[in-house]
């Protein structure tokens, strides 16, 4: 008596096809918005908009996945021919390193500690008289057998010298063009002293590598560890490099290293050392994602002009669906959904294209410098590395980027009054 009572809906109202459970006939009627386009402006005007966002996001993956594999392997060839670790004496050479290394190879995550040498020296050959200023690096040539870096610098034999015994030196492709030596050539290598006379040494190339590093192809030498004890004229070693294990704490094993060490040695890790050039990486990273996003960015104005035609050309039909009891929120939805159909299939294609692009560019190393420019970029050539995590990141903006877009033509399809829409026809 004193309910209230439903009003009664026509069976062909579409406030009656709500009631039937229909719940799916904004996205239905965009889909067929889409599909079939009465108007050919209209039609290429949304062929555009989807292309424009395809190439924005198919650059946007492109530019992460090149900045994303630099960066990746500029930091596997540092490690690759360094350690994650170093310590060092401030008080001058370790002339007893055996305590320190086996201090080093007690604490835990360490998998392992090796003495090095470093020395700048002056290299002449026949063909380079006057002499070339190098970095040299003694190391125990049994440390290639578990880093493969570090193997194709030794080569093949496993060890620098030669068959006859003589001391051998390993030498980047780049500078053994500089100095006009390959395998067999001799090289002689001096290095400052103490004393008043230099130190010198001659050695023989036993191997020309190519790391694809071009700070080692180009600027180093590579010999024995025990050769480069006799050129520097003391024992032991001027650095400890520190290997750690799969999942070990770089913080936690230097601060333990530190403390077990003591005031005599300085330890330091590969951030610390590259530090400012992966943190400029990072700027350079945003930096383009941020530019090339408003690539992306610009595309969505394709795609409000693209939904506002479409309210225009469907003002008949928009008025249809006003007057057979669609509410303003449906209608609204329809255009949300035609934009944000159209900024699936641009993100999608997008995104397809450009994981092939990339797979293309570094199975065949399309992206090659020379050594002009490998002296910029520290490599020779760049793989382009493509992470879900960044496919996830773009695939987000472009969709987000793309509904933003779809709320004002939206709200204008929605304001419509059916009466001032249906007049005009």
């Amino acid at each position: 008596m004193g309910g209230a009572v439903s009003r009664a809906q026509p069976p062909g109202s579409l406030a009656y096809a709500r009631d039937d459970n229909t719940m799916n006939l904004p996205r239905l009627i965009a889909w067929r918005y889409i599909r079939r386009p009465t108007d050919t402006l209209v039609s290429t005007v949304g062929l555009v908009s989807v292309f424009g966002l395809i190439i924005g996001v198919m650059a946007l993956v492109i530019s992460m996945a090149l900045m994303t594999g630099y960066r990746g392997d500029l930091q596997k060839k540092l490690l690759g021919g360094n350690a994650e670790i170093f310590v060092y004496s401030v008080i001058g050479p370790m002339n007893d390193t055996s305590t320190v290394v086996n201090t080093i190879r007690s604490t835990p995550g360490v998998d392992e500690a090796s003495p090095v040498i470093f020395l700048h020296a002056l290299a002449t050959t026949e063909s380079n008289t006057t002499g070339s200023e190098l970095m040299v690096k003694g190391f125990d040539p049994s440390r290639a057998q578990s880093t493969p870096m570090l193997a194709k610098i030794v080569g093949s034999r496993g060890k620098f010298e030669t068959t006859d015994g003589e001391n051998g030196v390993a030498v980047g492709k780049y500078l053994a063009q500089k100095l006009g030596v390959s395998i067999g050539s001799s090289i002689s290598l001096t290095v400052p002293s103490d004393t008043f006379l230099p130190r010198s040494a001659s050695f023989v190339v036993t191997n020309v590598f190519d790391t694809g590093f071009y700070e080692y192809d180009a600027r180093w030498l590579f010999v024995d560890l025990r050769e480069a004890q006799r050129l520097a004229g003391h024992e032991g070693a001027n650095v400890i490099e520190v290997k750690l294990r799969d999942g070990a704490s770089i913080d936690e094993v230097s601060s333990d290293i530190k403390r077990r060490t003591g005031d005599r040695f300085a330890v330091s890790d590969w951030r610390q050392m590259n530090n400012q050039l992966f943190r400029v990486l990072k700027v350079q990273q945003l930096v383009l994602f941020i530019v090339i996003g408003l690539i992306v960015f610009v595309s969505t104005f394709n795609i409000v002009s693209t939904l506002i035609m479409t309210v225009v050309e469907k003002r008949r039909e928009i008025g249809i669906l006003s007057s057979m009891g669609a509410e303003p929120s449906t209608i609204r939805r329809v255009f949300i959904w035609y934009g944000t159909l159209v900024g699936v299939a641009g993100t999608a294609s997008g995104i397809f294209l450009g994981v092939i692009i990339c797979w293309i560019l570094t199975r065949f190393r399309i992206v090659s410098f020379p050594p002009e420019i490998a002296e910029v970029y520290y490599v020779s050539s760049i793989p382009f590395v493509t992470r879900p995590l960044d496919l996830t990141g773009i695939a987000l903006f472009a969709l987000i980027v793309s509904f933003l877009a779809t709320i004002v033509p939206s709200m204008r399809a929605a304001r419509l009054n059916p009466v001032d829409a249906l007049r005009h026809e």
